[in-house]
């Protein structure tokens, strides 16, 4: 999945060099979060002039044939001495879709901005350089499998905003919860390839995800180590 390690270099999962014990370039203390999807989850999707079919929930990877799977790769907080004293590096949620003849797709959508500074409400933005991508599967026939969906307007619907941030070493507060929906067209925008050629792709999917977070998907590590650049 070619594609999807991209989205992570280019969130800098891959760059920063985070550490779980102190090592020659300094301690700085560093969260995770996690972000998890709920049951009404939905999506539906065609490939390659397949009929669309839609899923009512997501399941736990890998998909069996007609499901769509959810999984979600973690951000990290970290704690910087100087010059920047904390750096947010957005995780990506992976939607990915099975159709019989291993077709279908394995989509990755990365953080849209820090979940802790949401505040309840409705917005739309356009999903940034790399912030939406998908690899298609060998049976839909298309030119390029690694397709990008930038400016693509993503809405997102924030139902529960309890809570807030906080300075490490605690980075939210006891009752911080945040629920929202991602609602999104691939159908809306043409693809790309990496290198911003336009891909022929018959590839459609509309994705309306529920997920949420609480305090307890914070978890602080005091003596990470920091990344030598």
């Amino acid at each position: 999945m070619a594609a999807l390690i991209g989205i992570a270099s280019a969130t800098g999962l891959l760059a920063v060099g985070c550490s779980p014990s102190p090592g020659r370039c300094g301690t700085c203390p560093t969260a995770s979060f996690d972000l998890h999807a709920l049951d009404d989850s939905t999506v539906t999707w065609s490939i390659a002039g397949e009929p669309p079919q839609t899923v009512a929930a997501l399941v736990a990877y890998p998909p069996s044939v007609g499901q769509c799977s959810f999984r979600y790769t973690k951000g990290w907080s970290i704690n910087y001495s100087s010059p920047n004293q904390e750096q947010v590096i957005p995780g990506f949620a992976n939607i990915q879709c099975a159709s019989t003849g291993g077709g279908g797709f394995d989509m990755g959508v990365r953080d849209p901005s820090d979940f802790r500074s949401w505040q309840a409400g409705s917005w739309q933005t356009a999903a940034a350089k790399g912030g939406v991508i998908a690899d298609v599967g060998p049976s839909s026939g298309l030119g390029c499998n690694g397709l990008y969906f930038d400016g693509m307007e993503l809405t997102v619907t924030v139902e529960t905003a309890a809570g807030g941030a906080l300075p490490f070493p605690q980075v939210v507060t006891d009752d911080f919860v945040r629920t929202f929906r991602l609602d999104f067209d691939t159908s809306t925008v043409t693809p790309a390839n990496s290198r911003g050629e336009t891909c022929a792709s018959s590839i459609s999917a509309q994705v309306s995800v529920h997920l949420t977070q609480t305090a307890a998907d914070y978890v602080v590590n005091p003596n990470a180590s920091c990344g030598c650049m």
